[in-house]
């Protein structure tokens, strides 16, 4: 009977202490995949190319009669689109692409189009957006859906906490002034169509009367950004990276491209303001 006892009591104890080491064993494996996100984390993230393949701008016409009853039959739309005759010109770079929508900003969806295909399809940026936290964080979601902000301290705290560094030769889009402050977080986008826009919207190019566009090259990168989810959002078409607060940045080159882009406020008052093409450096 004692002898009974005495293996229940070992049996208990080498069952505590199993149990005991599991629990160890599960908390040293969570530290081991927290190191792991923060060593991601000190990786640069992958570099993005948006115009390889380059966009290509075709002089077009309208369907032939036969040609929108063949696209009738084939898809079931009535509309057919224009047909391709010859090719015009080729966008390679992003500051062709800059200088591009500046000079043609009839071409609104075609360029943005051909960005966010691009994105779509390209395994590199799918790898970049797993650097990010699966759920935005609060303070940087409110950013994007709320702008502007009273105070950017916790934006800039969720950014360098949660965010990654981009690597050498990223180029993004940014519109606004020059020059620009770095005293709170830098929101850039890989589409100079989205840059554009927002500085169109609620009438900014009007009362600012200049617009330069920055296109944005990084070098020797420092400063931690928040890539945006593109899917399930509302904003996802704006293709955002949100810089910290604090980057460098350093002007290269600064040409107008055009004097006479019209723009317009809210009760209708319109004006032709000059637009310049900026290339500068984004540490």
């Amino acid at each position: 009977m004692g002898d009974e006892v005495i293996k229940d009591a070992k049996r208990k104890d080498i069952t505590e202490s199993i149990i005991a080491l599991d629990a160890k064993s599960d908390e040293f494996d969570a530290k081991i995949s927290q190191l792991n996100i923060e060593s991601d984390r000190l990786t640069n993230l992958p570099l993005v190319e948006t115009f390889n393949p380059p966009y290509k701008i075709w002089k077009t016409r309208e369907p032939t009669m036969s040609e929108s009853r063949q696209h009738l039959q084939e898809t079931g739309c009535v509309s057919a689109p224009n047909v391709n005759v010859c090719l015009k010109e080729k966008i390679h770079n992003a500051l062709e692409a800059a200088n591009y929508i500046v000079r043609d900003n009839s071409d609104i969806d075609g360029l943005a189009n051909h960005i966010n295909s691009t994105l779509d399809k390209c395994l590199l940026y799918k790898n970049r957006r797993n650097y990010m936290p699966r759920k935005t964080p609060v303070p940087i979601r409110d950013y994007q859906n709320k702008y502007p902000l009273d105070d950017y301290t916790s934006v800039d705290y969720s950014i360098k906490e949660h965010g990654c560094i981009l690597s050498d030769g990223q180029f993004l889009f940014h519109a606004g002034l020059w020059p620009y402050e770095t005293i709170k977080p830098l929101s850039t986008t890989f589409c100079p169509q989205v840059a554009l826009n927002n500085v169109l919207h609620k009438a900014k190019a009007f009362n600012n009367g200049r617009i330069d566009i920055f296109v944005l090259r990084v070098v020797n990168p420092k400063t931690k950004v928040f890539v945006f989810q593109r899917t399930g959002t509302r904003l996802g078409h704006e293709n955002e990276v949100l810089f910290a607060s604090g980057a460098t940045l350093i002007i290269r080159a600064k040409k107008k491209i055009r004097d006479d882009f019209l723009v317009f406020n809210a009760s209708g008052g319109q004006k032709k303001i000059p637009v310049y093409v900026l290339e500068i450096d984004i540490s």
